[in-house]
């Protein structure tokens, strides 16, 4: 069935589109809503009533030629690509119920959405880490690289690697993440900081590897915890094309508990994706994600992590060395055989 193209954000907010929703419109009331996130989109709620009942939607509105992330991401309105058909048919299942309409101009999008807010992820079960993961790799199993390279929106590997270092992300988060890039620095040693920072052609440093559409952004805030074996998706500014590894790297430095068994959730995913596209990965190739994806999660969010988490603790200690230990080896790796 897909989700409405509106020509206008008139169009958008017309009574025809919101009849969708609620019948025999009586009055409708906009507030803007506080939200907190790395990208400075703007979000709405949305009262709609009629003689019988009440309404609540929410509106988006991505302004591209403002919004920091967007600019150092060449973000043209990557979000609504779930919205193309050849995608949307493969996850409507994990969309389902959330998107009503939307509108594209060259400045800006604008997304209108139901109210799932009583199913976000991070009030709700989110450490139920193995139905995160399941539903993960149900995702990543629907797609190959052929699915989606066509859509030049979307972030490539050499992008996630690129656009939240420190010299692009915005001056509050590069304050707040100073201390973590300068341990970062200290940790490494002073050359291999310095080819972490200037890496490039990741894709050239690695023997192949297959890609798959990503979320970008695969946290609980950004999901919709239906029931224990179901969850949706929401948030997709940040999508892509790259690894799996790279979706299940970024939920693990994110959104686990530094005291959970990284290698268990790790395994638990490799086991669910390969039943889901019903093959194994070869040792090489799997070892080549492990890589991939390990080094791309912490150029955009060890720094956080380091930063967000008092190091005199010995288990987040424990997890920043984890971390730490894997990137070096993967960085050492590359440049010994380049030399």
């Amino acid at each position: 069935m897909g989700v409405y193209k509106a020509n206008s954000l008139k169009d958008l907010l017309s009574k025809n589109v919101l009849s969708k929703t609620i019948d025999n419109i009586d009055n409708m009331e906009i507030y803007a809503i506080n939200t907190s996130g790395l990208s400075g989109s703007k979000m709405y709620k949305l009262i709609i009533t009629s003689k019988e009942k009440e309404k609540v939607l929410y509106l988006k509105v991505n302004n591209l030629k403002e919004d920091w992330l967007a600019k150092v991401s060449n973000d043209k309105g990557r979000e609504l690509t779930i919205f193309e058909e050849s995608i949307f048919i493969k996850i409507e299942e994990f969309i389902k119920d959330v998107y009503i309409a939307y509108y594209k101009n060259d400045s800006y999008y604008a997304i209108l959405m139901n109210d799932m807010s009583e199913y976000i992820g991070a009030d709700k079960n989110s450490e139920d880490y193995y139905t995160y993961l399941d539903n993960l790799a149900k995702f990543h199993s629907k797609f190959n690289e052929y699915d989606i390279i066509k859509y030049k929106s979307l972030l490539s590997v050499e992008e996630y690697y690129d656009f939240l270092t420190e010299e692009k992300i915005s001056e509050e988060f590069r304050e707040k993440n100073s201390y973590g890039w300068r341990k970062i620095r200290e940790l490494l040693g002073e050359n291999l900081y310095i080819e972490y920072c200037e890496l490039n052609h990741i894709d050239n440093k690695f023997s192949y590897y297959p890609k798959t559409f990503l979320h970008g952004d695969y946290r609980p805030d950004n999901a919709l915890y239906m029931s224990n074996n179901e969850i949706r998706f929401i948030d997709w500014a940040n999508s892509g094309c790259g690894p799996c590894t790279l979706d299940l790297f970024w939920y693990l430095i994110s959104s686990v508990d530094y005291k959970s068994d990284k290698i268990d959730l790790i395994y638990y995913y490799k086991e669910r994706i390969e039943s889901y596209q019903g093959y194994k990965f070869t040792q090489k190739t799997w070892d080549t994600l492990l890589k991939v994806g390990i080094i791309c999660t912490c150029r955009m969010f060890l720094a956080t992590l380091i930063s967000m988490n008092d190091i005199n603790d010995k288990f987040v200690l424990y997890n920043i060395d984890w971390w730490m230990e894997n990137l070096k080896i993967i960085l050492k790796s590359i440049y010994t055989e380049l030399k």
